[in-house]
């Protein structure tokens, strides 16, 4: 299964969500794939972001 989100103009990959990271205390965060829509992508350009973060709509789809 995947799960696709949509920021503003960009489609991202949602790769996980977690409580905690290391680089902070703060909890709730999320990683994503920013380059979810390249050709042949290789998961490289890859951020967290903080779970707060609004999307204008998540799915999730199954793979066969």
């Amino acid at each position: 299964m995947i799960t696709v989100a949509k920021m503003g103009d960009k489609l991202v990959e949602v790769v996980r969500i977690t409580s905690a990271v290391q680089f902070t205390s703060d909890p709730g965060w999320i990683l994503i794939c920013l380059d979810f829509e390249k050709p042949k992508r290789k998961q490289k350009e890859v951020k967290w972001i903080p779970a707060t973060t609004r999307f204008d709509w998540v799915r999730s789809f199954n793979l066969v």
